[in-house]
């Protein structure tokens, strides 16, 4: 399999290939004893499907010459990779730095073994996010991208910088996605400041501190999912589920199952979670279809859905803890001499409490948020404090 780096690789496999086809082509002719007509129409032809190649390699490739149409150093992309080689996960780790120059993101590959299986992962995420805060402010990087070596990435049009919370969103530090099982943690986002220090502590922390709790088979990403739901402790007292936000997990998670890719073109990428050995199969698969053609699931980011669709999420998220705050502010002034005034005052409170627990457990759930928002907004306008 030739890995497709730059242009000049497939240009150089594509004049070769033409060369190849025209010297077969006089072979043949001179073989079979055809005339001019039919040598000059073959040539003809040859030439037009060289062109055709030339133009799709082109312009599949393109993009990585193009300059960023915005680059905030708010992104360095992590992963890791280390013990027996496996070219599979090198050429999916090569899709993630392509896609990391385009935009101008660090790329952070841990390639030794600094703890013990699974605890690698935050260990290494731990040491990222301190080493940034160590350094002046204007040179940090405001946010870490993991992404486990079995994604890869389709669409190098697409900035990672649209799924982050507006910086008016300050207290959110953790972003990712959930599937059945719960968090997954093959992409997520992790805020570079002290919060997520605390939270990467007490992920390590937690099966020193509950040693007879089963963590399951990924421990690392049920300690973290654990320590994400607390709403007591944490750097303010409040817990983490304040501080994290789930993206609908088809935008930058999206699995391939064994029957098929749930995602559409112009997707960011492709996971392999729970494929076992057919990962395998599927990986060669796709890593052919990027290397070889690289245009051929990218999309420009204004075709794609994710303008509209992360500029929407957010300002609804933006809205609703607006709403929260002034409807919590309310409830202080509203009587509660009767029962009527204090049932108003308990059905308020719950529909506030609603709504909370809806941005904090299920914000990818975008139906579920406008209707809680909506019974929030409703008593608003019931009330006359």
């Amino acid at each position: 399999m030739k890995t497709v780096f730059s242009f000049s690789t497939p240009l150089l496999y594509l004049v070769d290939a033409f060369t190849y086809v025209i010297t077969m082509v006089v072979r043949a002719m001179r073989h079979t004893g055809h005339r001019r007509p039919l040598f000059t129409t073959s040539i003809i032809l040859s030439i037009l499907c060289f062109v055709w190649l030339l133009k799709q390699s082109y312009a599949s490739l393109s993009w990585r010459e193009e300059s960023p149409s915005f680059s905030t150093n708010r992104i360095a992309k992590v992963s890791m990779l280390y013990g027996e080689p496996n070219r599979l996960y090198e050429r999916a780790l090569q899709s993630h730095s392509r896609h990391a120059r385009r935009w101008g993101y660090p790329m952070h590959i841990l390639r030794q073994d600094i703890s013990v299986g699974f605890w690698n992962k935050p260990s290494y995420l731990l040491s990222l996010v301190i080493n940034e805060l160590a350094k002046p402010p204007e040179e940090r990087v405001d946010w870490l991208m993991w992404v486990d070596a079995d994604s890869i990435i389709l669409n190098g049009a697409v900035p990672a910088e649209i799924f982050l919370p507006p910086s008016d969103l300050d207290n959110i530090h953790f972003v990712a996605t959930k599937d059945h099982n719960g968090l997954n943690t093959g992409i997520i986002f992790l805020h570079v400041h002290p919060w997520t220090i605390n939270m990467l502590v007490e992920s390590l922390a937690y099966p020193q501190y509950f040693p007879n709790e089963n963590l399951g088979r990924s421990v690392d990403q049920e300690s973290m999912a654990r320590v994400l739901n607390k709403t007591a402790g944490g750097p303010e007292g409040q817990g983490y589920k304040d501080g994290r936000v789930y993206l609908p997990r088809t935008w930058i998670n999206t699995y391939e199952w064994t029957h098929a890719y749930e995602g559409k073109k112009g997707n960011l990428l492709v996971h392999f979670p729970g494929l076992e050995e057919q990962r395998w199969s599927h990986m060669s698969k796709w890593l052919d279809v990027i290397e070889i053609m690289p245009g051929e699931w990218e999309v420009p980011l204004e075709k794609t859905e994710y303008l509209n669709q992360t500029t929407a999420f957010w300002a609804r998220l933006r809205t609703a803890r607006e709403t929260i705050t002034l409807m919590e502010e309310k409830v202080g002034l509203m009587p509660n001499g009767t029962l009527r005034q204090i049932d108003e005052v308990q059905k308020t409170q719950m529909a506030i409490g609603e709504l909370k627990r809806v941005l904090q457990e299920e914000a990818d759930n975008v139906e579920v948020v406008q209707q809680r928002l909506q019974e929030l907004n409703t008593i608003k306008e019931s009330i006359s404090v």
